[in-house]
């Protein structure tokens, strides 16, 4: 948009000003002017290219120095107030059916005015497009895009969209629902927010913005300025207007967004690293994810993560490079506590990297729950995980995919003393397993310890394993656990040989430290499974059964019957039933596990159980030989898969394997050769040629070529 112009003082006028040319002066005077009134309009374009331009933003920067301009541009760019501005002009039926009153809010692309619905003299607000009759054709698309989203999003947190139309000069609008509040930043300045309080709103926020981004609506602009808290206290998301659809939603669409590759659209202090490269392909709801982590970060921080930058060049380097200070530390000087478990959410919301972030919004707003309830966080485990990987990649270990994987299971055992710490010796305890998992890790180090470039996964466990041994009489809890998830590993590698000293060592320091009252029912039963699981794949069903009733018993009594992890334990007793022939009692067991998962939250970790609890009364079927059945749950399972777990997930390949299975049974030979093939390319990526999985997928197609011969 252009705007009137004052004739600028000669001094400007050296090629210095200018940048590299291809950005009008004009344009470069409104940048400069931005840093100091942020309701300057700068064209987006303008945005885009000062992220790449050096020589533009140097000159950005002398024109920002020029203190004497500052008056006269602040003069010469405001912007013609609307038409529709003056409640007047609205009397006389600009928009039918309405009477406009006093401007509320104005954005990059429209003005919100308060109205009143004349017919029902409903309070409510009406937003116009700032351009009106002269909006272009990407505008007039943005606008129309916003009233679409909103539209179509009924949430107790997202305005409510009531009509729209065209005023009688053409000009685009719409009515929503009036909220009375004010922005969150002012909130909760106004009320002194705690850390707890804020969570709670966080809470909300996310699970609006989770029920959005589930219907393929990506928010693109998440600032505090667009939340705005009612009298009851309950956020507000508003200002839809650079949402698009999600590009699995919408790849098709021309509607789904009207970005151009090049263009920024977005408040640069809230816009993920990726959001600022230009490229629209690289937006997707990662990037309301990083929005959140800001404005959850400015809440209880009281300022940015990134304030400290003087130069649009320099805020896009900060945020690609390393980490901000944790909020807790900011918090500390103003008196304020800010628990750890807060840090670790927000920092990993702010990850430059997309992948880093929380999968969805479901997941962070499940996290939030849990702190707010006491319980541990899942970002938790990964945190721990992912910073012992980052410093083990100045060595060899980063380069193999499967001993990452090792590195970072292992240091979820950290995670897990961690987790059920509730008092200061605990805390020690768990301080003192975290430096015990760093020494055991050294002894695998090439450069420190015993490690080479020839070692496989087993050894490389081997070593760290005995390297934990030796701290049994020091530390004997501490390591128990850290030996519990070393076996879980030899486990999921299919090595129980190697895996029963490690378990059968973890479980015999574990179940005296509980009978002491040294570990809690949900440590102990976490020791049962471990034990359940050994049994189960050498064969020894009779002992599973055991170990998996003490655990479910454990967990039961530690969070009772609709519990996560109790119906999973109780899924996994009725596949040790299965195995004994007791159909009858396993199938009881798996009908009762899913009428309880059907209650559980929407979380990854309840999905995951529930595919689970799915699968095992597919195997049932199929082992009682009603395929159809079979195949039926099987395809279920990967339908609660398909939200959470990645397309070359083992858990993934594993059902595929099964779904082909039936398939192939049922005579449906194509259909099991497609999926058979796939699930062996997962298996042997997952597992490797010689484990069980990948041998049976490999003689399937085996036995589906045959019959497609024949």
């Amino acid at each position: 948009m252009s705007h009137p112009r004052e004739p600028q003082p000669d001094f400007l006028d050296d090629g210095a000003a200018a940048g590299c040319g291809r950005i009008s002066r004009d344009e470069l005077e409104l940048a400069a002017l931005s840093r100091s009134d942020r309701d300057v309009p700068v064209d987006e374009r303008t945005i885009a290219h000062l992220v790449i331009c050096k020589s533009c933003l140097d000159a950005v920067d002398r024109l920002h120095g020029e203190h004497r301009l500052l008056k006269e541009l602040s003069v010469a760019v405001r912007m013609p107030e609307p038409e529709s501005r003056n409640p007047a002009v609205a009397e006389d039926g600009v928009i039918p059916g309405y009477r406009l009153g006093d401007e509320l809010h104005r954005g990059g692309q429209g003005a919100v005015f308060a109205a009143e619905q004349i017919a029902t003299r409903r309070r409510c607000a009406v937003k116009m497009l700032l351009s009106g009759r002269f909006a272009t054709p990407a505008q007039r698309m943005r606008f129309e895009r916003e009233v679409e989203v909103v539209a179509a999003l009924r949430h107790p947190s997202i305005v409510t969209l009531y009509e729209s139309g065209l005023s009688r000069r053409g000009e685009p609008w719409f009515a929503m629902e009036f909220v009375e509040g004010e922005r969150l930043d002012e909130h909760l300045a106004r009320t002194d927010a705690g850390p707890r309080e804020i969570a709670v709103v966080m809470r909300r926020v996310s699970d609006a913005i989770a029920y959005a981004h589930r219907r393929g609506v990506i928010h693109r602009d998440l600032k505090p300025g667009n939340i705005l808290i009612d009298r009851d206290g309950v956020p507000r998301i508003l200002d839809f207007g650079l949402a698009r659809a999600a590009p699995t939603v919408g790849a098709h669409d021309p509607r789904s967004g009207s970005t151009l590759a090049g263009e920024f659209l977005g408040t640069f202090a809230y816009a993920a690293p990726e959001q600022l490269a230009g490229d629209p392909a690289a937006v997707d709801s990662r990037c309301d994810l990083y929005a959140l982590g800001v404005v959850f970060y400015e809440a209880l921080a009281r300022e940015r993560p990134f304030d400290g930058a003087r130069s649009i060049g320099e805020l896009v380097s900060q945020k690609t490079g390393r980490p901000p200070r944790r909020p807790s530390e900011i918090a500390a000087k103003r008196g304020v506590f800010i628990d750890s478990d807060l840090d670790v959410i927000v920092l990993r919301l702010l990850s430059p990297d997309p992948a880093r972030r929380y999968e969805t919004a479901a997941a962070l707003e499940e996290d939030l729950a849990r702190h707010l309830d006491g319980r541990p966080i899942l970002a938790r485990e990964d945190s721990v995980a992912y910073v012992v990987t980052r410093t083990m990649r100045r060595h060899w270990l980063a380069s193999t995919g499967a001993l990452v994987f090792a590195v970072v299971t292992i240091a979820a055992g950290i995670a897990l003393a961690i987790l059920y710490a509730r008092s200061e010796e605990q805390l020690a305890a768990a301080e003192r397993a975290r430096e015990r998992f760093k020494q055991a890790l050294t002894a695998a180090d090439p450069e420190q310890g015993e490690g080479s470039s020839e070692m496989n996964v087993r050894q490389y466990l081997r070593i760290v394993e005995e390297a934990l041994r030796v701290g049994l009489d020091e530390e004997p809890l501490e390591v128990g656990d850290l030996l519990l998830t070393l076996g879980m590993i030899q486990l999921g590698f299919q090595d129980p040989g190697r895996a029963e000293e490690t378990i059968r060592t973890s479980y015999a320091l574990l179940q005296s430290g509980h009978a002491q009252g040294k570990i809690n029912d949900r440590r102990m039963a976490a020791a049962e499974i471990g034990l359940a699981r050994l049994c189960f794949l050498e064969g020894d069903y009779a002992g599973a059964e055991e170990a998996y009733r003490r655990a479910w018993t454990l967990y039961s009594s530690a969070l009772g019957s609709d519990g996560i992890e109790t119906v999973n334990t109780q899924r996994e007793l009725a596949s040790s039933l299965r195995e004994r022939g007791e159909y009858v009692d396993a199938r009881l067991l798996l009908d009762d596990a899913f009428t309880r998962s059907e209650r559980f939250p929407n979380s990854k970790e309840a999905s995951i159980v529930r595919a689970g609890v799915r699968n095992g009364r597919a195997v049932l079927a199929a082992e009682l030989g009603d395929d159809m059945l079979a195949l039926t749950e099987f395809k279920g399972t990967l339908a609660q898969l398909a939200r959470y777990v990645k397309p070359d997930d083992y858990r993934w390949g594993r059902t595929l394997f099964s779904v082909a299975n039936m398939e192939f049974r049922l005579g449906r030979i194509d259909e099991a050769e497609m999926h058979a093939r796939e699930a062996l390319s997962i298996l042997r990526l997952r597992k490797g040629d010689e484990a069980r999985w990948t041998m049976e997928a490999a003689a399937l197609v085996q036995q589906i070529e045959l019959a497609k011969r024949e």
